[in-house]
């Protein structure tokens, strides 16, 4: 299978070519991969519409019986919240502090 993506110019408009088929517009991509050390993480569209992209790969993982990639996606999950939640609290700290 050989696929390739096409990003305008003005890395506005983005297509997808499978197998030689004609190309078909894309409005949000998400790719992540790495090569040896390298890693590339390129993500266009719009939040809502990646986020839901996200969510439709943890869906399909319980719909095809993926355990380890849904497993793996959960633990990231934890992992953002509590980030969130130590950077949500530095903020407060902060304000106190400066209150």
């Amino acid at each position: 299978m050989k696929i390739e993506i096409h990003i305008s110019d003005d890395k506005k408009t983005l297509s997808i070519e499978v197998d030689g088929a004609p190309p078909s517009r894309m409005d949000n991509f998400v790719l992540l991969t790495k090569e040896g050390e390298q890693t590339r993480n390129l993500v266009f569209g719009n939040a809502e519409n990646v986020g839901r992209l996200l969510y439709n790969l943890y869906v399909n993982c319980w719909r095809l019986d993926e355990t380890e990639m849904r497993d793996m996606m959960e633990l990231v999950a934890d992992d953002i919240l509590d980030v969130r939640n130590q950077r949500e609290e530095e903020s407060r700290r902060t304000i106190r502090k400066v209150m």
